[in-house]
């Protein structure tokens, strides 16, 4: 069979429908993706994979010259869509959010092409939310914070699985803790959660992803009772959450999903200015299985403080560790491709 998927922009829709291309190819069916010239896309999708671009660009939140020039893409992009689909006789298409799945989508309903839509977050995005009347499944990543319908499945977030590491945890002589605000890295994840730790007055274990071009002082927040680890890029996110006890990170969907998945519990700070607050959404997610507690920046530092000390005092990492989570993240794609192969 022949794959259409589309994904571009960030690493919250290209990495999950990375996966599942990947499971695709492993199961001898073809893969074409479509995505833009500017995206991640570019440098990750393998040589296995075509990669076909379009124009198109993102709307909300932009000014109207902007805006415009995104309508003339969008336009374009349909019609390049539909010239691909039928040039390379598509059988399925898998569109997982963001603005390159809107024409995408737009066009396999045009082309009567069976059409999938995979949604990361616990709120359907702008595309998924336009899509969702023409599509046959709805993958879900997270239980949704809105009416579920009858062709809404949640299988999960498609997440890579190291092949060499375990989810068990291990005892460790002081906590260890793995702080991220992910690979763009997060200023008040970066001033404040230094300070929040020292606070504890507690030896501890740290390892800090501050993000691309902003570990300059970090490291020097840190008190000299915690041992720390600043790195500005971490390959494998996954060997970190594996190395630690529990992990203080934004809301984002695959970060979170990896941590559950993996048995760790999560301090999670939700970006404010997330469209539709979908980050907040994801966290309460995990507060409601009991594997985390939510911060908001609006919060005072003594409320960080109370929490993390909550923790480490009471030991809730090691509760966390030990919850059954009755969703497996790493059998997303998996799940998808066999659901998708019955039509």
């Amino acid at each position: 069979m022949k794959f259409l998927i589309s994904a571009a922009g960030t690493g919250g829709h290209v990495f999950p429908a990375l996966e599942f291309g990947k499971e695709c190819v492993k199961n001898n069916h073809e893969v074409i993706w479509i995505g833009t010239k500017t995206g991640i896309e570019k440098r990750v999708v393998p040589s296995n994979i075509k990669l076909l671009t379009i124009p198109m660009r993102g709307f909300r939140g932009k000014n109207l010259i902007f805006k415009i020039t995104s309508l003339i893409g969008l336009i374009t992009s349909i019609f390049i869509s539909i010239f691909y689909l039928q040039k390379n006789k598509i059988d399925y298409v898998v569109c997982f959010g963001g603005y390159v799945s809107l024409p995408v989508g737009l066009s396999a309903w045009v082309c009567r092409k069976p059409l999938f839509l995979h949604e990361q977050n616990a709120i359907l995005g702008t595309s998924n939310k336009v899509l969702k009347q023409f599509s046959k499944i709805i993958f879900l990543g997270f239980p949704i914070n809105e009416p579920v319908t009858k062709n809404m499945m949640l299988v999960g977030n498609p997440i890579k699985q190291s092949k060499e590491s375990s989810s068990a945890t291990q005892k460790h002589q002081l906590p260890r803790v793995y702080v991220t605000g992910g690979s763009q890295g997060s200023e008040f994840i970066n001033k404040n959660v230094p300070i929040a730790l020292n606070s504890l007055n507690t030896p501890l274990e740290v390892r800090h992803q501050s993000g691309n071009g902003k570990s300059e002082g970090v490291k020097e927040l840190y008190s000299s009772n915690i041992s720390v680890e600043v790195g500005e890029f971490y390959d494998s996110p996954h060997d970190q959450i594996l190395w630690s006890d529990f992990i203080i990170s934004r809301g984002g969907a695959l970060s979170l999903s990896e941590a559950i998945t993996l048995n760790r519990g999560s301090v999670i700070i939700p970006l404010p200015s997330a469209i539709d607050n979908h980050q907040l959404l994801n966290a309460i997610n995990i507060v409601n299985l009991d594997m985390g507690l939510i911060h908001e920046e609006s919060e005072s530092h003594e409320s960080l403080s109370k929490k993390l000390l909550k923790i480490i005092e009471n030991k809730l990492y090691e509760e966390w560790s030990n919850k059954e989570n009755n969703l497996d993240h790493f059998q997303a794609a998996r799940r998808m491709l066999s659901s998708i192969l019955k039509f």
